[in-house]
């Protein structure tokens, strides 16, 4: 059992939710790569499949493994379908119709939509600077989405907006894993959602093949898998639900304004991606109000 989170977050915690952004931000581009030969669900199956073996095989092989109740099974199920099934359905079809780089941005969204739901759900005072950002940052969106319709690049209007469907998925999963990480390793948490999320995602992938079929897959697209599956899925997830044991859901989500500027540079330089002017300020938006959101540590609940 882990204790309850410490008043003051070690450096470490710190150090591993920068990391995190790292592997992440690398799976836009890898996303785009992998669609090049599989279909959207069907890369996450795949990924899922191959990281929930590993971490099931490095949790097995722990000395001391961690008893599981039905009620904790329960919780981790819905982890795993909010986290994984749902946020990676959103996401793999929207990157599959906008650009890595716009993806990117509006995942950024995820500190806002965790501020709104942890002011709805646990009652945290929320300062009037916080709620300017929250303002500044959808109307950044909401740029941003307008010159996507625009056409700029291959981004399209449908494919922000699911995206922006997977910001709030993954606003949800960090405000739910924040609780059980308290009470639990990071392994075994990101091994059974890995699991879960992969069981779900079986049957929409397997609805996938038979109305679309399978394509014969290049081997840049088997390697954009594997980097999904062992930095994306693994160690991104590993890392980022160990900086939850010790640092609240509001902080460690504002790390993801990191994401956007590895993906975008990421995807400019592997893609080649085109990023207009207009798309650029309005990312400069999305960034500063997540800032002005964040800049203050929420008040603990009264």
């Amino acid at each position: 059992m882990n204790g309850p989170p410490a008043p003051h977050p070690p450096v470490k915690a710190y150090v591993a939710l920068v990391a995190m952004t790292v592997a992440f931000g690398g799976t836009f581009v890898a996303t785009k790569v992998a669609l090049r030969g599989f279909e959207p669900l069907l890369i996450a199956l795949l990924r899922f499949t191959v990281a929930g073996a590993i971490l099931w095989l490095a949790w097995r092989r722990r000395g001391e493994r961690e008893p599981v109740s039905r009620r904790e099974l329960g919780r981790l199920a819905l982890l795993g379908f909010v986290s994984l099934t749902v946020y990676f359905t959103f996401e793999n079809v929207g990157i599959a119709h906008t650009s890595a780089s716009s993806a990117a941005i509006l995942i950024a969204t995820i500190p806002i939509f965790v501020l709104v739901l942890n002011a709805v759900t646990v009652r945290e005072h929320t300062a009037a600077g916080q709620w300017l950002g929250v303002a500044l940052s959808f109307a950044g969106v909401m740029a941003l989405v307008e010159f996507g319709a625009r056409g700029a690049g291959d981004t399209t209007l449908g494919g922000d907006l699911l995206v922006l469907a997977a910001s709030l998925a993954g606003a949800v999963y960090t405000v739910m894993a924040r609780r059980l990480l308290v009470t639990r390793s990071a392994l075994f948490v990101t091994t059974f959602q890995t699991l879960f999320g992969a069981l779900f995602m079986a049957p929409l992938a397997a609805l996938e093949v038979a109305v679309v079929g399978v394509r014969t897959p290049t081997a840049a697209a088997v390697s954009a898998v594997l980097y999904l599956a062992l930095l994306g899925s693994i160690v991104a997830y590993l890392l980022l639900n160990y900086g939850l044991r010790f640092v609240t859901a509001g902080r460690a989500s504002a790390f993801t304004n990191i994401v956007p500027v590895i993906a975008v540079g990421a995807a400019f330089v592997v893609l080649g991606e085109r990023f207009t002017a207009g798309q650029a300020l309005a990312a400069v938006v999305v960034v500063a109000g997540v800032f002005l959101a964040n800049r203050a540590g929420p008040v603990a609940p009264g």
